[in-house]
């Protein structure tokens, strides 16, 4: 193959293809740069361009749930939380999350809940979560679902849950991202 005929290969190069240089092939930039007759200067500015890193490979296996490491993490993440003397700053931070990080803060700047109904209204919360979490905790699933079929009647002409995940990726994000720091 002529050195013209690989540099017009390496202009219409995809991002696919890098990938699958780089990530399995395992290639170096100086031998990509050799098989397409390019200078890594070249390579490299490609890679950057379409984002193409190990770092952003790791990155994205993370992000995918497909490594070892994350595995790992989630699996050791779950133990911690599913032990009892943690129960009470899970329930704490679940209270602030779920409840306080909400419309009833802003009732409650705007006078509509006093500094005592927010203090009943937060230790009701963190008891019921805590309950909740040590049925967990202990493997009392029948006892979960009981509870779940006993209040879902209650709920029927609600609007479908819509799950909200956007802080809980920004959270994962930024732990992941600080770790490359």
């Amino acid at each position: 193959m002529t050195e013209e005929m690989k540099a017009e290969l390496w202009e219409q190069i995809t991002k696919e293809k890098l990938m699958e240089l780089t990530y399995e092939q395992n290639l170096s930039d100086r031998q990509i740069a050799e098989l397409y007759g390019v200078t890594i200067h070249q390579v490299r500015y490609k890679r950057n361009r379409f984002g193409v890193s190990l770092r952003n490979k790791m990155y994205g296996d993370i992000l995918e749930q497909r490594c070892e490491l994350y595995n790992h993490l989630n699996s050791e993440a779950k133990k911690e939380l599913l032990k009892r003397e943690n129960i009470d700053g899970i329930a704490k931070a679940l209270t602030q999350y779920v409840f306080r990080s909400g419309p009833v803060e802003d009732m409650h700047a705007a006078g509509k809940l006093t500094q005592e109904d927010m203090k009943t209204l937060n230790k009701f919360m963190v008891n019921r979560l805590a309950g909740i979490i040590t049925a967990i905790c202990d493997g009392k699933w029948v006892h979960l679902g009981l509870l779940l079929a006993s209040f879902e009647k209650f709920s029927t002409n609600w609007d479908p849950a819509e799950p909200d995940m956007e802080l809980l990726e920004f959270v994962f994000h930024h732990f992941i991202d600080s770790i490359d720091k």
